[in-house]
């Protein structure tokens, strides 16, 4: 029975934001249900998915079979995370109802460890392999071994909640939020702060992770996710979004993708694949989080009504980079090509003015930021047959004579032909391959 309580019937699941810009379809998968549905999570097996629930179930899913293998009663309460460690062997929960925190067995389905908790946790993290790191309501962060109780102790005290925590890769730094800041903890010296920076929003931060080795990503509570540089302690970038989407279940065999608009143009955008400089600016509007698996096959949404939901993602050729995104594509040409490998050259044919182009090649950057001038450019590309193949000449300036103009000259045995490309900061001007593979 409650399998048929999870268990949603295909229904193709239209997304204007993901739609207009990608050309995928969302069809709703099969975990999540029509009232508060679980946290849901990717693991170390593409095939097998992980979900929590609001009556304290864990259940694990069968992807290609969209079926329940094992469900478990793990909590008597909200199952609040579910955290992975580093290698994929174990996974934690915690219920901040029932205030119990739980090691897990990923192979062996079973619990390993059960920690109960004197005040509510906010927070649980492994720190190694043997132990892990709880925050509760009172600001205590205590190191538990999972083995040796008489190794516990009291790790940090924070003078307010801390909502999240996070370990830097090399596991020398502690980067703990809360509602007034970010403190970085120097675990080499005494657990020191190393600095901190104010939190500027009257809500406060609930979920962080590092975006690189110097930047730190954000969420605060009413939505704005901000990226900050640790080092210089100041905000990079900041997107303010309509809603609250902080409650997802990222870990390392998750990518991170958000959804916003840009002058009325819907963007789905992937924070493994993007330049912080160039291509974010204050005239994104973030609407949603979403969470995929690596090769953008399933999503996961969720909602401020705490609703989460599985969804698979059918057809489009990938996320695209969001500079392109944020421009119209204007078809040029349309050639019909006999060869799998073309050899390309780009040059500037007329006057040299100092234009700059980027290439993308099926949503993938081939060439960045490459000055055009009299001498040829010379690279190859390889088609993917029986489709169309989109080469985008996306424009970096308009030089001192706009447009921006390239020569693109393109041979492969029996064919060689140049053509001019025009671009400019709105409109970018595409060549479009098409390669019939014979059977």
């Amino acid at each position: 029975m409650k399998q048929l309580n999870y268990i949603l019937f295909s229904l193709l699941f239209s997304i204007s934001t993901i739609g207009n810009s990608q050309g995928v379809e969302l069809v709703k998968s099969f975990i999540g249900n029509s009232q508060k549905s679980e946290i849901i999570s990717f693991t170390p097996q593409d095939e097998i998915m992980l979900s929590g629930d609001f009556s304290g179930y864990l259940n694990y899913w069968d992807i290609p079979n969209e079926a329940l293998i094992i469900s478990i009663k793990a909590h008597f309460g909200k199952i609040n995370r579910i955290e992975f460690s580093q290698n994929g062997e174990y996974f934690l929960t915690f219920s901040t109802e029932d205030k119990k925190v739980k090691i897990w067995s990923f192979s062996g389905q079973d619990t390993l460890v059960n920690f109960t908790i004197k005040n509510r946790p906010h927070f649980a993290i492994f720190y190694d392999q043997n132990s892990c790191l709880i925050g509760d309501e009172n600001g205590r962060i205590t190191h538990k071994d999972f083995f040796y109780p008489e190794k516990d102790s009291l790790f940090y005290k924070n003078s307010i909640t801390a909502n999240d925590a996070i370990l830097n890769e090399s596991k020398t730094q502690l980067v703990i939020t809360d509602k007034n800041s970010i403190k970085i903890l120097n675990l080499k010296e005494g657990k020191e702060v190393l600095y901190e920076i104010q939190n500027p929003y009257s809500s406060f931060f609930v979920k962080s992770r590092y975006y690189s080795p110097e930047i730190l990503m954000t969420w605060s509570r009413n939505g704005i996710v901000s990226f900050w540089d640790i080092n210089k302690k100041k905000m990079i970038r900041e997107l303010r979004a309509k809603n609250d989407f902080h409650e997802l279940s990222i870990n390392q065999y998750s990518k991170v993708l958000l959804t916003g608009y840009y002058k009325d143009k819907a963007l789905l955008f992937d924070l493994t694949n993007l330049d912080l400089e160039r291509e974010l600016d204050e005239n994104i509007q973030l609407v949603n989080t979403y969470l995929t698996n690596e090769y953008n096959q399933f999503m996961v949404s969720s909602s401020e009504e705490g609703r989460h939901r599985l969804m698979q993602v059918k057809g489009g050729s990938g996320i695209k980079p969001l500079s392109l995104q944020k421009r119209d594509i204007e078809v040029q040409k349309v050639i019909t090509v006999d060869a799998k490998i073309l050899k390309l050259a780009v040059w500037d044919n007329e006057r040299v003015d100092g234009d700059k182009i980027s290439l993308s090649l099926n949503g993938r950057w081939i060439l960045r930021n490459y000055e055009i001038v009299k001498e040829k450019n010379l690279f190859e590309i390889e088609l993917i047959p029986n489709q169309v193949n989109q080469l985008v000449f996306f424009a970096e300036n308009l030089g001192t004579i706009p447009p921006n103009t390239s020569a693109i000259n393109i041979q492969y045995e029996g064919y060689n032909k140049t053509h001019i490309m025009r671009s400019n900061l709105d409109k970018s001007g595409s060549i479009n391959f098409f390669f019939e593979e014979a059977e």
